[in-house]
């Protein structure tokens, strides 16, 4: 017998609740010109508090540290196309650089930096532990990826796919 949803009692006590305290601020996503490297197009977000600047030499380092690892084979990029989203936070910095991977897989790498004790970038092994703001690019990217898998002429549409970006408050 399937009982209604009204039935059904669920208690998850203090499970969940967040404390008074914590307000959640937008933060600004800004699409920078793709990081372009032999192979791979990469497209480059930033994610940041509006209120903060992201220091150009942490940008050039994060973009310095992509392509090492590109190059030296660390990160694959099996397609040539992917996404880098380089996210300010204070003390904690992140950068993820994602990649299509057999047509409709995709491959995360992550990378933290702790501002505070002025360590360089570190890579993380990360499953699945995306927070709200990072769920913006990542679903603009399945979006542009999938409507270039599902279009008929991919050679216009993989150089759409290319040229879409997002930049927003999310």
């Amino acid at each position: 017998m399937n009982r209604g949803l009204s039935e059904f009692k669920l208690d998850l006590g203090d499970v969940g609740r967040i404390p008074t305290s914590y307000h959640l601020q937008d933060q600004l996503l800004t699409a920078r010109d793709p990081l372009i490297l032999p192979g791979a197009f990469l497209k480059w977000y930033e994610l940041r508090r509006s209120d903060e600047l992201i220091p150009e030499c942490l940008i050039n380092e994060a973009q310095a540290l992509v392509t090492e690892e590109i190059a030296n084979y660390r990160i694959a990029v099996d397609h040539g196309v992917g996404f880098v989203v380089l996210q300010y936070g204070k003390p904690k910095t992140s950068l993820i650089v994602g990649s299509w991977h057999e047509d409709q897989e995709f491959r995360e790498t992550h990378y933290t930096r702790d501002l505070l004790a002025g360590t360089p970038f570190t890579r993380t092994e990360v499953t699945a532990d995306a927070d709200v703001w990072n769920l913006a690019p990542l679903w603009q990217e399945r979006q542009s990826w999938t409507r270039y898998l599902f279009s008929s002429s991919q050679n216009e549409t993989g150089s759409s796919y290319l040229r879409e970006f997002l930049s927003s408050a999310v």
